[in-house]
């Protein structure tokens, strides 16, 4: 179990340390130990980085749950569920122009959330962010399947996702 926490605490601080100030601030600590000052920044600044990992992963969380809470409950209404029905409704939906797809995913977004400040921060991100989000967390498609979808690469994906995120969190945290 502890090798576990090892490894998790490993990723953490590489996570950490991509930054390059936030590196800079590292080698400083172990140059100069007895530094104080630089020690209390880098305590500072890594605390900061847990709370911003946390928020992600509480918003990525509350938006993963409730689309699954959305897809059983319109299992519910439609009785029994046929897969295939899935596969035909991502290709019908695939068919619409963007701005018609923007449309649906807006109701679908207020039909899943119950946060009024998370929906209205949800309706703030670009059309391009919204898609992505809404592909990725209510239409449970993988990454490189929004990319093939968009035509980019999988990183190009991760990075607006990300992205969204943060602003969500932003937009959370000002309101």
């Amino acid at each position: 179990m502890s090798e576990l926490t090892d490894i998790a605490n490993q990723k953490l601080m590489k996570a950490f340390l991509v930054q390059a100030d936030n590196q800079q601030l590292y080698q400083c600590l172990c140059t100069y130990p007895e530094d104080t000052q630089c020690t209390e920044e880098l305590k500072r600044r890594f605390e900061e980085f847990l709370k911003e990992i946390r928020l992600i992963k509480y918003i990525s969380s509350i938006i993963h749950y409730t689309a699954i809470e959305l897809s059983l409950h319109k299992r519910k209404q439609d009785g029994i569920y046929h897969p295939v029905d899935d596969f035909e409704k991502l290709v019908d939906g695939l068919t619409y122009t963007t701005n018609e797809l923007i449309v649906e995913e807006k109701q679908c977004w207020k039909e899943v959330l119950t946060d009024k400040r998370l929906l209205d921060a949800i309706h703030k991100l670009t059309e391009k962010e919204q898609t992505i989000l809404n592909l990725l967390f209510l239409e449970n498609i993988k990454e490189s399947e929004v990319a093939c979808l968009f035509g980019v690469s999988q990183q190009a994906i991760s990075k607006t996702k990300k992205r969204a995120l943060l602003k969500l969190r932003k937009q959370l945290e000002r309101s």
